[in-house]
This record gives structure tokens, sequence and C-alpha cells, in this order.
């Protein structure tokens, strides 16, 4: 999990830790963590590897992150308030001012008020999975559809007649790609979302095994419409599943 999301359930204010890019981000400001022992130090707490981080942690955090004779004369409990100070000054930077909280004699934990996005995230990782999955079989359904003859019957209809093999690849991945999204999504109270959102993937299958027809089309009009019209129907189909909650 790259972003690892908090939300405080008093103002409903949310921060970010990106841990690819070793960034804090919340009210529309972002903060590049460049100290080594604070972004580890946010990791531990971000990830909840434990309640409690305790003096000796962030001294042993700050030992490995910068060596064993930085500040080698100091007791735990000055390092921990030190680099504590030092996260809650990147954490000021993004308007955020109680999210670290001291446990006097102890250590350091994460305020009560502040409650991990968990469920979100795995929702929005499933709705971003489905939709990189439907588009990349989008975009194998057009390239196919240009590098193939258009077929013109005798009343003028145009279609393609695509390879019997490709057109069960797309169907498996269409059908995997939709019941893993529809297992995963489904809530109580979503289900007219759900049916919007299967009414478009229909029409993408459709496509996808090249049922599409057109009427008195050049090649050229059929392979520019039938890659616009798919392409309509992706937007479709991310506007729909920004819907479910």
């Amino acid at each position: 999990m790259s972003q690892i999301t908090f939300k405080n359930i008093e103002t409903s204010k949310n921060v970010t830790l990106d841990t690819n890019l070793n960034i804090l981000k919340s009210s529309g400001r972002e903060v590049f963590i460049q100290d080594a022992a604070v972004y580890v130090l946010f990791y531990q707490l971000f990830t909840l590897q434990t309640s409690l981080i305790s003096y000796s942690d962030i001294g042993n955090i700050v030992r490995d992150q910068k060596s064993s004779f930085h500040m080698e004369d100091s007791p735990d409990s000055i390092i921990a308030n030190k680099y504590v100070f030092k996260a809650r000054a990147v954490l000021k930077n993004v308007m955020i001012e109680d999210f670290i909280v001291t446990v006097r004699g102890l250590g350091y934990r994460v305020s009560n008020k502040w409650l991990p996005m968990i469920e979100k995230q795995e929702d929005d990782e499933n709705k971003h999975a489905f939709l990189k999955e439907i588009t990349a079989i989008i975009e194998d359904c057009i390239s196919y559809s240009e590098s193939v003859d258009i077929t013109q019957d005798k009343s003028g209809l145009s279609f393609i007649k695509p390879d019997q093999d490709i057109v069960m690849t797309h169907f498996r991945r269409m059908n995997d790609c939709y019941h893993s999204f529809l297992s995963r999504c489904s809530a109580p109270g979503n289900s007219i979302e759900l049916f919007e959102l299967r009414e478009k993937i229909t029409k993408v299958l459709l496509y996808a095994i090249y049922w599409r027809v057109g009427d008195s089309l050049t090649d050229e009009k059929f392979r520019s419409d039938y890659k616009n019209e798919l392409r309509l129907i992706l937007r479709q189909i991310d506007q729909a599943a920004a819907l479910l909650s």
C-alpha cells in the first residue's frame, strides 16, 4: 500500500503518507520528508506497527538511520523528544497539530482522534485495478480493430470478423475483471450504481467480442467510430465507478 491515510473523527480532516515518494499530504499541501529518521518514525506511526513508540524505539530508529555516533551521549528520551519535535513540525506544515500525542514517561502514539482509512483505501485500490484492466482491454480491442480487415456484407453493414481465440481471451478478461470487482465492491445500498456500471460494462463486452456493426461506413470511419465509442464508454465507466460508496 503506497498511500496510507488517517482521518480525524472530529474534523473529518485527512492526512496521508505516500510511502513511495516520502511525502506527507493534507489540506492541499505536501511536504517531502527529507530526514530519514523522521520518515521511519512516520512510517511506524502510520502503519501502526506498535500501539506505542517508546523512547528506546525512537532512539534505535535514529541510530539506525544516522550513525552510532549521532547524539551518542544523549539518553533516548532526549533523542525521542528532538525527533518527535521534527515530526510535529512536518505535520504543522500540512496544517496538522494533534496527530502525535505524548504518553508521559513512555513514548508517543497516534491520537485517538485519528483513525486509519483502511477500508476506503482498499476500495480505491479495487476501483483502480478494475479501471486499469478495463482500460487495457479497451486499448487491446482498439489495436486489434486497426490491424484486421473490415468486412462488409451485401446489405452494406460493416463489422469485424475476429479470430475466435481473440474473442475468447477478451471475454475471459472481461468476465474475470467484472466479477472480481463486483465481489469486492458490493455493499448495502449501492445496487443501483452497480446496475448502471453493469450496463456500461455490457456495452464494452459487445465491442470486445466485435459485435459492433456499422452501416455503410468506410473502413476508416468504422475504426474511428469503434475507437471513439469505446473510449466514451470508458469515461462513463470511470464516472459510474466513482459513484460507488
